[in-house]
Formats: C-alpha cells, sequence, structure tokens
C-alpha cells in the first residue's frame, strides 16, 4: 500500500497540458530544402535523362509547320471592293450581296475539301523509311500512283513501291507481291491503280513507302488541320492556315483550295446567265419563225393586191394611229416577255432550273422573289454535290422552291391581268381611231393589220437580241467574288514540337517526378520517420534519439567506445537527471507499443552507460513473455523472477553479474510462466523492488509492449520514469496515440519517449549533428550521400 502512496508524487499533474490535434501539415519550406538537398542526385539524374529524352524526341518528332494565305472578300457592307465589279452594278444582273461569314463557311465545306482531295490526290502519302522513322516526301517524287477507282470504305493500307529497273517495278504488301511495268494499269483489291514514272526526276535508291487511304478520310483529316478565321467584323478578309509536315506540300493545298474556291464562285455566276442566254435564244427561234411568217404575209398580200407603195397611202393613218399603237406594242411586248416566263415556270423541266433575271419587267417585288429563288436554287444544287434528295435539308429547299414559284406564278398572273387591261385600253382607243377612217379601202385595212404584227414581232426580236448581247457581255466580265492577297506561305520554322516547350516540360517533369516520389512516399507511410511525425501524433517529450546500430553485437556502450551511439547513450544519461531528480527516484521503466522496437537494446545499453558513470545498476529483465537480454548476454535463464516469486529461489541467487561491467547486475525473467500478468500482482514483487532500492543506485526494467499486454501497467506502479520507445519507420503513427492516452490519463509515470534506430541525421530530419568526429564512425553520416551514388553506379 505504501508503494502505491509512493507513487502518487510521480505524476505530475500541473506539468501537463492539454494536447491539441495538428489542424494542418503546412508548408515547411525547410523540410522540403532538406529532402532535396539530401537526394539532389536523384534530381539531377531525372532532369539529365528527361533532357536527353527530349533532345532525342526534338530530332526525330515529326515537325508540323503552319502555312497560312489570306484573301479578300467582296462585301458592300463591309467595304470589300474588286476590280471590275463596277461593269456589273452597271449591268444591274448580279446584284446580290455576299456575306464573309458566308464565304468562310464555303471554304470550310465538304465539297470544296473534297475537290482539293481529290485533284492533288491527298489520299495517297509517300514515305522513305530511316533508321528511327519514317519521312514524307512529296517534292522530286520519281513515282506517282494514281487510282482510276478506289473502294469507299478502304480504312487504310500501306504497299513498298521498289524500283526493279528502268522499265518495271515491284509492288508489295504483307499479303500481296507483284512485278509490272511503269504506267501500266493494275488491279489490286482496293480498286484499279496505275504507277506512273515520272521521268524529270532519277529514281531512288530506298524503297517507297506508300500509305493510302480513303477519300472520305483524307477530307477528315484535311478539315481537322484547316482553319478559317475572320480578323474582325470590320473587314472584309479570311485568314487560312492549314498545317503540314511538308511546307511545299502545304502550300500547294492551299493555293490549290483557293483556285478551286475562286473557280466555284465564277461558275455560280455564270449558270445564271447561261440559263437567261438559253432562255433567249429559243424566244428568238420563235420570234424569228414568227416573223418571217409575217413577212411572208405581207409580201402575198401586195402580189395578191398589186400594192406597189403602200406606205404612202397608209402614211396619213399611220401618222394618227402611232403614238396608240407605239404604246400598244410596248404592252403587247411585256405581255409577251411574261406570257414567256409564265410558261417557263410551268414546266416542271425547269423546275430544277434558276429563272432567267435579265428580261423581268421592272416589277421590285417580281425581282425580289426570282432573286431569293435562283439563290435557294443554287443552293440547292451545291448540296447535292454531297447530299441526297432524301436528305432532310434538301426536302426543306425543295419545299420552299415549290412555294416561291407559286409565289412567282402568281406575280406573273398579277401582271399579266395589268398588262392585258391595259392592252384593252389601248386597243378601244385605236379602234375609236379606226372608226375614223373607215371610209379607207379595205386592202389598206388589212394590210394595215399586217404591218401591225410585223412590227410588234420585229420590236421583240429586237429587244430579245439586245437582252442576249448584255448577257454576254456580262459572263465575259464575270469576275470572283474574292481576290488573292496574300498567296499560301509556310512559316521558316515549325511551330510543333517547341524546342524551348519541351525542354521546359523535361526539366520540369526532371524535378518533378523524383518530388512527387517522395512526396507521395511520405504521404503514404503511415510509420514514423520525422521527428515531427512523433511530436504531431503525442504531447510526449523526446528524451532521447538513438542512431542505428550497423553492428549485430547487443551491448554498444563500453568503456572505449567512443561511437556516436554511444554519445547518444550518454545524453540520454544526462537528459535523464532532470528527470529522476530526488533521491529516492531509482527505477527506470522501458515499454513500447510492439515488439521489435529495441526495448531490450536500450535497456542493456542504458544500464551499461549507468554503469560506466560509477552507479551500481541492476537490469530487470520483466519481459516474462519473449525475455531476449539474457540470451543476448549468454546468461543461463534457469532461475530469475519467476522462480522468485513463487518462493523457489532467494534475492541473492537471481541477482547475478551482467557480464557488461562490474557495476551492472541482472535480474532474468526465469523460465516463462502460463500467468506472467498474476505473477506481477503477487506482494513479493513489490518486495523485491523494495529491496533493490536498497542495494541498487538505479533500477533499469525492461518490460513486455504495453500496446499488447498490460504487464506494463502492473509495473507501473513500482517505477519513478517511464521510457516509451518507437522506432524510426517501424512503429506506426497510429500507434503513436496509445502513448499520448497514458500520458494523458496520467497511467505511466513520468513519461518520455526515446526514438531509436534513427538511420541519419540527415534522413531524420532534424537531428542533433552527432557526427563531430569520434573515431571512424563519426564520418560515416558524412559520406552517406558518396555511398549513396557508389551503390547506385555499382548496380548499374
Amino acid at each position: 500500500m505504501h508503494n502505491i502512496i509512493k507513487t502518487d508524487n510521480r505524476f505530475p499533474l500541473n506539468d501537463i497540458q492539454p494536447f491539441e490535434e495538428p489542424k494542418g501539415t503546412g508548408l515547411d519550406v525547410r523540410k522540403i530544402l532538406d529532402k532535396t538537398l539530401r537526394n539532389w542526385y536523384w534530381f539531377v539524374l531525372c532532369v539529365i535523362g528527361l533532357a536527353v529524352v527530349a533532345r532525342l524526341y526534338l530530332r526525330y518528332a515529326s515537325p508540323d509547320y503552319k502555312i497560312s494565305a489570306k484573301i479578300l472578300v467582296q462585301d458592300q457592307q463591309k467595304g470589300g471592293d474588286i476590280p471590275g465589279g463596277e461593269i456589273l452594278d452597271q449591268l444591274e444582273i448580279f446584284n446580290n450581296k455576299n456575306s464573309v461569314d458566308n464565304e468562310a463557311e464555303i471554304l470550310k465545306s465538304r465539297s470544296l475539301t473534297e475537290k482539293v482531295v481529290k485533284d492533288l490526290q491527298l489520299n495517297v502519302t509517300y514515305f522513305i523509311a530511316g533508321h528511327v522513322k519514317k519521312t514524307e516526301i512529296y517534292e522530286r517524287l520519281p513515282i506517282a500512283m494514281h487510282w482510276l477507282a478506289l473502294k469507299d470504305t478502304l480504312t487504310s493500307v500501306s504497299y513498298t513501291v521498289s524500283a526493279m529497273g528502268k522499265d518495271s517495278f515491284a509492288l508489295s504488301r504483307e499479303d500481296l507481291s507483284l512485278r509490272g511495268a511503269w504506267n501500266d494499269t493494275l488491279q489490286l483489291p482496293e480498286g484499279i491503280l496505275v504507277v506512273e514514272r515520272k521521268a524529270m526526276y532519277p529514281l531512288l535508291d530506298e524503297d517507297i513507302l506508300v500509305k493510302v487511304i480513303s477519300i472520305d478520310q483524307a477530307v477528315a483529316d484535311f478539315q481537322k488541320q484547316f482553319t478559317v478565321n475572320i480578323p474582325n467584323k470590320q473587314v472584309s478578309t479570311i485568314d487560312m492556315t492549314y498545317s503540314s509536315g511538308v511546307p511545299a506540300k502545304g502550300e500547294a493545298v492551299l493555293n490549290k483550295l483557293i483556285d478551286v474556291y475562286l473557280h466555284a464562285s465564277v461558275e455560280d455566276k455564270n449558270r445564271i446567265v447561261d440559263s437567261t442566254i438559253s432562255f433567249v435564244d429559243n424566244r428568238l427561234v420563235i420570234v424569228s419563225k414568227e416573223l418571217s411568217g409575217v413577212e411572208n404575209e405581207i409580201q402575198q398580200f401586195k402580189q395578191q393586191n398589186k400594192l406597189a407603195n403602200i406606205e404612202e397611202q397608209s402614211k396619213q393613218l399611220v401618222v394618227g394611229t402611232g403614238d396608240l399603237m407605239k404604246q400598244l406594242t410596248d404592252q403587247q411586248v411585256r405581255l409577251s416577255v411574261v406570257t414567256a416566263l409564265e410558261q417557263y415556270l410551268e414546266d416542271n423541266k425547269n423546275a430544277t432550273h434558276v429563272v432567267p433575271s435579265a428580261l423581268v419587267v421592272a416589277d421590285p417585288t417580281f425581282v425580289g422573289l426570282i432573286g431569293k429563288y435562283n439563290t435557294l436554287q443554287m443552293e440547292r444544287d451545291r448540296q447535292l454535290l454531297t447530299s441526297t434528295e432524301a436528305n432532310p435539308f434538301i426536302k426543306n429547299l425543295n419545299e420552299q422552291l415549290v412555294g416561291l414559284r407559286a409565289d412567282l406564278r402568281s406575280n406573273l398572273s398579277s401582271l399579266k391581268q395589268g398588262i392585258q387591261v391595259s392592252i384593252n385600253e389601248l386597243q378601244q382607243n385605236v379602234g375609236t381611231v379606226n372608226r375614223k377612217i373607215e371610209k379607207v379601202p379595205a386592202t389598206e385595212r388589212v394590210f394595215l393589220d399586217i404591218s401591225r404584227q410585223q412590227a410588234i414581232k420585229q420590236e421583240l426580236y429586237l429587244f430579245l437580241l439586245k437582252k442576249r448581247e448584255e448577257s454576254a457581255i456580262s459572263k465575259s466580265s464575270n469576275l470572283a467574288i474574292s481576290r488573292i492577297v496574300d498567296p499560301a506561305k509556310s512559316d521558316a520554322k515549325p511551330y510543333n514540337p517547341n524546342p524551348l516547350i519541351i525542354y521546359l516540360l523535361s526539366f520540369i517533369l526532371g524535378v518533378g517526378c523524383p518530388a512527387t516520389i517522395f512526396y507521395l512516399k511520405e504521404l503514404l507511410n503511415k510509420r514514423i520517420f520525422h521527428k515531427k511525425d512523433v511530436s504531431d501524433q503525442t504531447p510526449v517529450p523526446i528524451i532521447a534519439e538513438i542512431g542505428h546500430n550497423n553492428g549485430q553485437q547487443l551491448i554498444v556502450a563500453t568503456a572505449k567506445s567512443n561511437s556516436p551511439i554511444v554519445e547518444q547513450f550518454r545524453a540520454m544519461r544526462t537528459n535523464l537527471q532532470f528527470i529522476l531528480t530526488r533521491a529516492n527516484e531509482k527505477v527506470i521503466m522501458l515499454t513500447s507499443s510492439m515488439s521489435g522496437e529495441g526495448k531490450s537494446f536500450v535497456a542493456t545499453n542504458l544500464a551499461a552507460v549507468l554503469a560506466l558513470s560509477g552507479k551500481k545498476v541492476v537490469l530487470l529483465e520483466m519481459d516474462l513473455r519473449k525475455p531476449r537480454i539474457s540470451a543476448g548476454l549468454d546468461i543461463p535463464n534457469n532461475v530469475g523472477f519467476s522462480t522468485y516469486v513463487i518462493g523457489k529461489s532467494s534475492l541473492d541467487q537471481i541477482i547475478r553479474p551482467s557480464g557488461i561491467h562490474d557495476n551492472c547486475w541482472l535480474i532474468s525473467s526465469g523460465p516463462i510462466p502460463p500467468n506472467p500478468a498474476e505473477l506481477l500482482l503477487q506482494e513479493e514483487t513489490a518486495k523485491l523492488f523494495d529491496a533493490l532500492r536498497d542495494r541498487f543506485d538505479f533500477i533499469v526494467v525492461d518490460t513486455a509492449p504495453i500496446g499488447l499486454v498490460t504487464d506494463g501497467q502492473l509495473l507501473a506502479r513500482f517505477a519513478d520514469a517511464t521510457l516509451f520507445l518507437v522506432r524510426q519507420n517501424y512503429t506506426f503513427k497510429e500507434q503513436l496515440k496509445l502513448s499520448r492516452d497514458l500520458y494523458i490519463q496520467h497511467k505511466m509515470p513520468k513519461l518520455n519517449i526515446i526514438i531509436n534506430d534513427v538511420k541519419t541525421s540527415g534522413s531524420y530530419g532534424y537531428g542533433y549533428g552527432y557526427g563531430y568526429g569520434y573515431g571512424n564512425d563519426g564520418m560515416d553520416h558524412k559520406k552517406s550521400t558518396f555511398r549513396r551514388l557508389k551503390n547506385i553506379f555499382s548496380k548499374k
């Protein structure tokens, strides 16, 4: 009972402060810097290695060049102007507005791209195999493969063309091999092929690798590399950019695209002109026949009536009716034109043709309908190049065209009715005049009617001739709606790969990869490694840090030893003087959270350094379950604590020399009992500690791990100080919470922590620098870096 009362003073309640869990790790710059300097060789090796990889990548990567071009679009809203455009404005035939946005979409259209691909055969690529990579060739190509027919379902196929002389070649692939003469037609599974020999370029010594893909795939690849950009809304220019691995090929492709685009814009205008000329030619044939008929009728009438100078006879009548007849003739011409257009629209054969715009009577509403109808008709023809009639968009265009044709016919009907009303009124006026000349002979009246028909047909014939000439002039004056500002030109240097970015990325990866590995290694490490790992998990103070023992011997603290690890034990002995401040405080108990953390090693060497200071020390092997000290000191364990408690051995029999020092004795555990905890509760245990306090200056107790059994807590009532061992890179961080609970709940007297098996002060992070020259061992930590490098290269 007196022992329990005695231990009350060993738990300083006032010295214990409430412990708060660390809220965050934060950024420890010193720790990061130390880690980096400690492993500098890994960073250097990674940076150098990745720099070499980057150099090889830049050496063998296929470069990509950017090819640029610029065109100016005629856009009246933005001020774009093209020389010669004023001629079209004066003729007032082609007055549709062009939008820069629309032209940009046309440049990106599939129909335009497909034509470029087919014309330049971009689906066929030629390579020469090198030691590391294949190089595409475009200029000075001695051969060319022309596909007369190619499967649409073709994915990708590669051929090897080998020149067998001036007259023949060999064509092969994995499952096919054949020979043929230059310019022969070959029937292959993919289609019909002609291999052309270009005589202006000499044959190459190397085989030529030819890659063939489908037209659709080549179009898709082209559109991925092609971009169209409008700089801003204030200008009418379009910037085009194309990416290619061969600058000359990229320039040829982009120039070809511009040429096809300009040609297509002219063709769209010419289609309207050709439609107008065709309509006028058809009408001229009809009117010419009608005019010839009237003239023949006049000739026959004169011959039958023997008229010599009918003009003089009817001069007065013509003068009187001249104005009315001229007005009537104009209206009848208009009526004839409207009727012809109405018949043109009624004919289903013309449903897919544009409506002639050069013959329209000056009616703004009708002119607007014709312009809208022709625009939709051309859009429908353009879409049909890449789509079918079943396409919903084509169906929608057909419906709009049907509606517009109905509107045109309705407008023509209204216009025709108005003209007919005018003609009726003029005819009434002519009738009034005719009644005034009823006295004119019947022959002259008949001749006058025939002459009137002749004048009408003649006016119509001349009108049609005039319009035909105007249309022909406008066709010869047709210009593209755009002009080239800057032709295609490649940049001098490739934009990809960028050496600066590649080297910068290799440097970042060279630094980041080892840094990430070290960070993840530390983040995923569940065991303690740094002193801060201990201080973050528990408020228990750290009394000492013991380095790694390179040897296998249990005792390192001898009188003649001056290695760093012995100095650490001596420092721990000094620190214990500030813990065991009272004269009767002699019992030092060592425990840990689990087995293997070095309790027996630390307890034995602690007893040794205490004995070296001239104190009488007894070492108690109280780990009754797995005793190791007696075996390590080569002392028989047939008698000990277990035999003493049960009365089979006396105190003098169990106290034996340890062999460590003359001042150090050992009480071994004795035979392993079946009930260790019950033996520790015996009254003889308390008597043993009382007797040992009287005989010895220090009592060092090695106990079982407190995280596994309760032996340590049962012995705590006899201890004056408790040393809780943790081992670097062995003890789990979670197990440190046990020491925290023991400290907060005052279950152990004067609890302190010893960190054991610290490999090096640098890797530990907060070492105290014991390498200041204690024999040869004092230099080991200075040479650790060079040893690592030596080991790395020796392994390689």
